[in-house]
């Protein structure tokens, strides 16, 4: 089995073990060391805490040649912020894991980037680009053609219409929807269960029904 560390703790780090455990119920794959987390906890949903996110810890972890990595620290909260410190930690691309939960559905000839989690019954259709460093969470949907780019975060029960962009960092709320062949911008936020027409701005946030934007 590979070894697995999680960047990150409660939140999207826990969805991410979850779904590790239910990968591994089916076919024995990854092994979770455990979390690096800087909240002082000794540990997360019954995994150690091995240390904090520190760069001459992962140093010494990644000397194992069968050890991965899983940033999870991807989030409305954290916006852009959070890419310095992850640069600063220098993880090789092929050190970060991708985690697919057995249930989801991924086109043969979709691309999926390095980093990436795919967590229950979501689908994923014909000519999709996923990006690195990205989440797609439970029942999503993504049309054919569209293109995820690095750090987008797609929400549970999410629908991404044919061809559509999310650009660096876009954030598509819970229950949100889009039309086909149009754009999210970087760094921008769809409100859950928001029904989105038209190009949304980089840096906004569009909410509603149908979504307007409100900054």
């Amino acid at each position: 089995m590979k070894k697995l560390v999680i960047i990150g703790g409660h939140g999207n780090g826990t969805v991410v073990a979850s779904t590790v455990e239910d990968i591994n119920s089916k076919e024995p794959t990854w092994k979770i060391i455990g979390f690096l987390n800087d909240d002082k906890e000794s540990s997360i949903n019954g995994y150690p805490v091995i240390g904090g996110i520190d760069k001459n810890l992962i140093d010494e972890l990644i000397k194992e040649d069968d050890l991965y990595f899983y940033w999870s620290l991807i989030s409305v909260k954290l916006n852009h912020t959070f890419i310095s410190r992850l640069e600063e930690l220098e993880i090789p691309e092929d050190r970060f894991a991708t985690i697919i939960h057995p249930t989801a559905v991924i086109a043969q000839n979709a691309q999926l980037g390095y980093g990436v989690s795919i967590h229950p019954f979501v689908n994923i259709g014909t000519n999709v680009i996923v990006g690195n460093h990205i989440h797609i969470f439970a029942q999503a949907m993504v049309g054919h053609g569209a293109k995820l780019e690095n750090y987008s975060y797609v929400a549970n029960n999410a629908s991404i219409g044919a061809h559509v962009t999310l650009k660096k960092g876009a954030y598509l709320g819970t229950n949100a929807t889009t039309l086909e062949n149009i754009s999210l911008g970087e760094w921008s936020v769809v409100g859950l269960g928001s029904a989105v027409l038209n190009d949304v701005d980089d840096y906004s946030t569009f909410v509603g029904n149908p979504a307007r934007k409100i900054k």
